[in-house]
């Protein structure tokens, strides 16, 4: 019997508040998208909330304008979860299965994955998700998936994501003021990752860098693991500001010329005589404006390259530097500068392309654009959730995704 399954992705943006809705008539279909909302969120700085109100008001317009759309009333979802709090850590678990050896199944990796988490971590961080990465059964090591193995002794080498519990419990805060409660919390990157990466990239190595208003997220696999995690404090917002000093302009109007004119790279402006114009305002308040080319270049190659230093600083911790084979993903706001891939191409020393969203029927245009990835992420990973309420198993899509966070957000009552 097919039964209808809906799928919500809620991404709490610095500067919007996004909301995808999905549904599905079957197991294993393509879902269609039946209801799309945004709203500008000004109750966040960096990814993190600074005002409940603000952040909830933004929340409760962007469901409400998914729910008039989809005629589907929203009564949980996956959530994102942002800012540079956020920290990953390599972490090992041991269990004993038994004297007499006894077949892997779902409670002993359960098992295994919790004593992963048995770790001294500071009083106020809290674990965020846990990804198995691969198992040691007694002798045998490299194991993907032990399941219905047999053995004594089962180890698991694991990534752990952790997070400030003061930023949780004041997203969590959010969602309680508008009585919705998150089936999941999942990191941004990660999200976006599972709507721009295939498992082939994931298996080669890959990074995907998902660049917004004022974080970047980026997200390194390697043979199908997540193995680093980091949020960067800066985003295209910055390219925003820096323009608006650079031009001696305001906020809105340097936003425009960012999104009218900003190009990765100077030869991008196709003959341009040095001279770019804009036009503000309407009616008869409506002019143009005109700014130097060459200190927009200026600016956004600056910002560029620190946004993109802080990437290859990253992947050397880990030595990864431009030893990614399946190159580097770009996704987020910032994926639209124009020339950006050809820029992270040579600066990241390895082949860089802008995500693509894969096409989805009814409302999918309204979502195909890089800054959609982490919600079109997180509606995916809903319904994966959808699929599989009994939780997240190795080489499922959901490995590794809020694995821990059964019981840490429950709903507040007002």
């Amino acid at each position: 019997m097919n039964e209808t399954k809906y799928a919500v992705g809620l991404d709490i943006g610095t500067d919007t508040v996004k909301v995808v809705v999905g549904h599905v008539e079957s197991q294993g279909k393509t879902p269609t998208i039946i209801g799309v909302g945004t709203h500008k969120n000004s109750g966040m700085r960096k990814g993190t909330v600074v005002n409940l109100d603000q952040t909830a008001e933004a929340v409760d317009r962007a469901l409400e304008a998914a729910e008039r759309m989809s005629g589907y009333q929203i009564d949980r979802a996956t959530v994102s979860i942002n800012g540079s709090h956020i920290i990953g850590l390599g972490s090992r678990g041991v269990i004993a299965i038994g004297a007499g050896g006894q077949a892997i199944g779902n409670e002993e990796l359960m098992r295994v994955e919790e004593a992963a988490t048995v770790v001294q971590l500071p009083a106020n961080r809290e674990i965020l998700d846990v990804t198995p990465r691969s198992y040691k059964l007694d002798s045998q090591d490299g194991i993907r998936d032990p399941s219905g193995m047999t053995g004594v002794r089962l180890e698991v080498d694991a990534y752990m994501i952790t997070a400030l519990a003061p930023h949780l419990k004041n997203l969590e805060k959010v969602l309680s003021m508008t009585e919705l409660p998150a089936r999941r919390m999942v990191i941004a990157g990660l999200a976006a990752a599972r709507a721009v990466l295939s498992n082939n990239l994931r298996e080669n190595g890959v990074i995907l860098i998902d660049i917004g208003g004022t974080t970047t997220n980026i997200a390194v696999y390697e043979e199908g693991d997540l193995i680093h995690v980091a949020v960067l404090p800066i985003g295209s917002n910055n390219i925003t500001n820096d323009l608006a000093i650079g031009l001696k302009t305001d906020l809105d109007i340097a936003e425009k010329v960012k999104i009218e004119h900003a190009v990765a790279a100077p030869e991008l402006r196709r003959g341009s005589s040095g001279k770019v114009s804009v036009k503000v305002g309407t009616g008869s308040t409506a002019r143009t404006l005109e700014f130097d080319a060459e200190i927009i270049d200026e600016v956004v190659e600056a910002r560029l390259a620190e946004i993109f230093e802080l990437v290859n600083h990253e992947l050397k911790k880990i030595k990864r530097l431009a030893k990614l084979p399946g190159g580097a993903v770009l996704t987020g706001g910032g994926a639209k500068l124009r020339g950006i891939a050809d820029y992270a191409r040579e600066v990241l020393n390895m082949n860089a392309r802008v995500g693509q969203i894969a096409e989805f029927g009814g409302m999918g245009d309204k979502v195909s654009g890089p800054e959609f990835a982490s919600v079109v992420g997180l509606m995916l990973i809903d319904l994966d959730l959808t699929s599989n309420e009994i939780g997240p198993r190795k080489n499922s899509p959901l490995s590794g995704i809020g694995t821990k966070l059964g019981g840490l957000f429950k709903r507040f009552k007002k």
